[in-house]
């Protein structure tokens, strides 16, 4: 984070009267420390290019923007009232920090790398059953609600559904872009949208065309990267990281077109062995040196002072940062409606069409218990623990099951850790 990015951040008088709030918060906590609390952040943030949007500012587009009232629902949506600091440390929550639910299973791309094909098909969400799901969701105390899909953009509700999402929570909109239109995207804006994500697979035309399927597919994710920074939404483009696209500087052009087109960010997730990509051998997927390779990626991209921000996934859920927040920090929801840990991990705990949405978090978060210090998805493909699947996501009996069967540690990542005061 540059001298200049630190300063804003220290002089906003948004960003000190969150953190005097904070301290006020945590201080009735025996185990507050300030000092460890700043180490904790300082280490989370050292390698971070902070944008500023609106008035507010974004370290993570794991976390929602500072400050707003979503930012206290982070700090307050833990499990006990007695003991915040105390529950951060530990990891224990009430509610996610951020829930994905795919409002849709409708697509019409045939991406190469989709993590959602191969589950079980569902008939369309009715509106009301989407605006009573949300509110149960906000209920909860969860500060960011991502609508993905499918595609999200062939509901001609979205803005409806958006609306109804109040500042305790921000929403974030996950798109090819496709159904994009100047009108729609300030539409989107004016019904509370925060955050627009539009993958981009490539620079090339030609080679994101052939990867979704269909051809004019770029076309349309450059238009929407436009239309959403026209309309004056926090504008993000994501792209799976192959092992080819590390070798061949194709993120570097991808970072680069993201720049000319003027988005605040760019998400760099990693290829999984889900969905399409599901056989896929886990040593031809990403490496732990590839991984390695994407965190100096993440940090490079961000000393830049030109260019959009860059948040790799591979740098942020390490062990050494946040971990992996699987069913913890982080849930999705998919089309069927099945609670799942993450959007890479194919395990429902049950069905929020069958039973409330905290029950079943709740239950989820007591058998998972804690952030991980590595990938619960590659976690139960190396152990494969999915082999004798008959299809997914599992039942919640053998999900219960497999999250038995990994690894136990006492470990915490190492955030939790220097908020503890242990390294």
């Amino acid at each position: 984070m540059s001298f200049v990015n630190r300063l804003r951040l220290v002089l906003d008088p948004g960003n000190l009267a969150f953190f005097l709030r904070s301290r006020r918060i945590f201080r009735s906590d025996s185990r507050y420390s300030t000092r460890n609390l700043i180490r904790a952040l300082w280490h989370v943030s050292k390698d971070e290019k902070i944008v500023r949007h609106e008035k507010q500012f974004v370290h993570s587009s794991f976390l929602p923007p500072i400050p707003s009232r979503a930012a206290y629902q982070v700090l307050e949506a833990v499990a006990g009232e007695d003991s915040v600091f105390g529950d951060h440390v530990s990891a224990r929550r009430r509610a996610p920090i951020s829930m994905y639910v795919a409002v849709t299973g409708r697509c019409s791309f045939n991406c190469r790398h989709c993590c959602a094909a191969g589950r079980e098909e569902a008939g369309e969400w009715e509106t009301n059953d989407l605006l009573e799901l949300f509110s149960d969701i906000q209920a909860m105390g969860t500060a960011i609600i991502g609508l993905t899909g499918g595609e999200p953009l062939l509901r001609e509700d979205l803005a409806e559904l958006i609306a109804a999402i109040d500042d305790r929570s921000v929403s974030f909109l996950f798109t090819s872009g496709h159904g994009l239109s100047s009108e729609r995207a300030q539409e989107l804006k004016r019904a509370g949208l925060f955050a627009i994500g539009v993958s981009l697979d490539s620079a090339s035309a030609a080679t994101m065309d052939d990867e979704r399927g269909v051809p004019g597919a770029f076309a349309a994710a450059v238009e929407a990267v436009r239309y959403g920074r026209q309309a004056g939404l926090y504008t993000m483009t994501q792209t799976v990281a192959s092992r080819h696209k590390l070798q061949s500087g194709s993120l570097e052009d991808i970072v680069q077109l993201s720049s000319e087109l003027g988005a605040h960010e760019v998400r760099v997730l990693e290829s999984m062995p889900v969905g399409r990509l599901e056989h896929t051998p886990l040593d031809e997927v990403l490496t732990a040196a590839d991984r390695r390779e994407l965190r100096r990626f993440h940090v490079r991209m961000n000393r830049s002072w030109r260019g959009p921000k860059v948040s790799v996934f591979a740098h942020t859920e390490d062990h050494s940062n946040y971990g992996c927040g699987a069913g913890t920090q982080h849930s999705y929801i998919d089309a069927a409606g099945n609670l799942c840990p993450c959007d890479f991990v194919p395990l429902s705990f049950g069905s929020v069409r069958e039973q409330s949405v905290a029950e079943l978090w709740h239950g989820m978060h007591e058998i998972i218990r804690q952030p991980r210090r590595q990938c619960m998805a590659m976690e139960l493909h190396a152990d494969q623990l999915l082999e004798k699947r008959t299809s997914l996501p599992l039942s919640p009996e053998d999900s219960r099951h497999c999250v038995g069967q990994l690894e136990k540690s006492g470990d915490l990542p190492d955030f939790y850790m220097r908020l503890a005061g242990k390294t």
